[in-house]
């Protein structure tokens, strides 16, 4: 009998030295887990069940106290200009877009304040605050910019509508500028949109700084790599380009080999646009739906003299939904392009 109260003594010593490791093992791998991968808040808790014989007899399994950790919130974020390159304006102009994104890279919700910088250094000029406002959040009703109609984006006022984005989540945001008179083409506006986190203490401290309690389902926040805010600029290009877009009819032909107007009538339709002036035009597309009573001639596009075909590859003119699309992208000034296409009267 004694020998067996010794066995046991030494069998709750080893239980104590495995319960204490145990919660070493935890603690550190508490640590270690504070990833952006899983949800801030997520309790993660475990048991463990220490099982014994003595003299051969199986005792009762001992269990010890939960071990539990709380995912720590990751305030982290990445912003992005969208736009790939300078956008054109013309001076005057009004109302005149910055495409940012936004993204919460961090594990739980975060809400982040936006404001805009254009007294930058490095340009021509400085932007002024769009006429409809400074900046508007993307309401995902239709792409671009719409500060009117049904589609309207969201016009922004720091504190009052501040994005509020779950880990992964991202939002558009528009800098809207006005241009003032009496630049020349080729001067440059540079406008910045920064993005904090406002969780109190978490913007611009040093990553890995913890805020207690104030994460995501009362975890603890950590601030990320990001030091929970981002900047970036953007620019604006003066182009005064003119453009202007004329169609014609160049030819018609009868069944008969004339030029009457009639049923089985060929048409032969041309646009010339014109872009004359210093600067250049982006995204330059021109779209023709095609005359009612009329039908398109299958595989009939030339663009500048060259044949296109009418599906959409790569090339840069497709016939589709009745009407005939030309793409030139961004297009330097001076420049005249040429489109012919063929209809038949019904």
């Amino acid at each position: 009998m004694p020998l067996k109260k010794k066995t046991l003594k030494k069998y709750r010593e080893i239980q104590k030295n495995l319960l204490l490791l145990i919660a070493i093992v935890f603690a550190v791998w508490g640590s270690l887990a504070r990833a952006a991968g899983t949800p801030a808040g997520t309790l993660i808790a475990n048991t463990a069940t220490l099982s014994y014989s003595i003299g051969g007899v199986p005792e009762t399994p001992i269990a010890s106290a939960p071990a539990s950790l709380r995912v720590d919130e990751i305030i982290d974020l990445t912003l992005v200009w969208q736009d790939g390159g300078p956008v054109s304006v013309a001076s005057p102009d009004t109302n005149d877009a910055l495409s940012f994104l936004l993204t919460n890279t961090g594990n739980g919700t975060e809400r982040f304040a936006l404001t805009r910088n254009n007294l930058l250094a490095g340009d021509n000029y400085d932007p002024l605050n769009g006429g409809a406002g400074a900046i508007f959040l993307e309401s995902g009703l239709a792409s671009g910019l719409q500060t009117s109609g049904p589609n309207t984006d969201t016009l922004y006022a720091v504190g009052v509508n501040d994005p509020d984005l779950a880990a992964d989540a991202s939002r558009i945001v528009y800098v809207v500028s006005d241009t003032p008179a009496g630049l020349i083409s080729g001067n440059t506006g540079l406008a910045a949109l920064a993005a904090a986190a406002t969780t109190p203490g978490a913007a611009g401290a040093v990553p890995g700084t913890a805020l207690a309690g104030l994460g995501t389902g009362g975890a603890d926040a950590v601030v990320g790599a990001s030091q929970a805010q981002a900047t970036r600029t953007g620019s604006y290009l003066v182009s005064n380009v003119a453009l202007s877009i004329v169609k014609t009819v160049v030819s018609v032909l009868d069944p008969r080999g004339g030029s009457n107007v009639e049923s089985g009538s060929v048409l032969t339709y041309r646009i010339t646009v014109t872009l004359s002036g210093p600067g250049s035009a982006n995204n330059l597309i021109i779209t023709d739906p095609l005359p009612a009573l009329t039908g398109y001639v299958a595989g009939s596009i030339l663009v500048n003299g060259a044949t296109r075909t009418d599906v959409v590859d790569a090339d840069n003119a497709h016939f589709s939904a009745n009407t005939v699309t030309v793409d030139f992208g961004n297009t330097a000034s001076p420049v005249v392009h040429v489109i012919d296409f063929r209809a038949t009267v019904n």
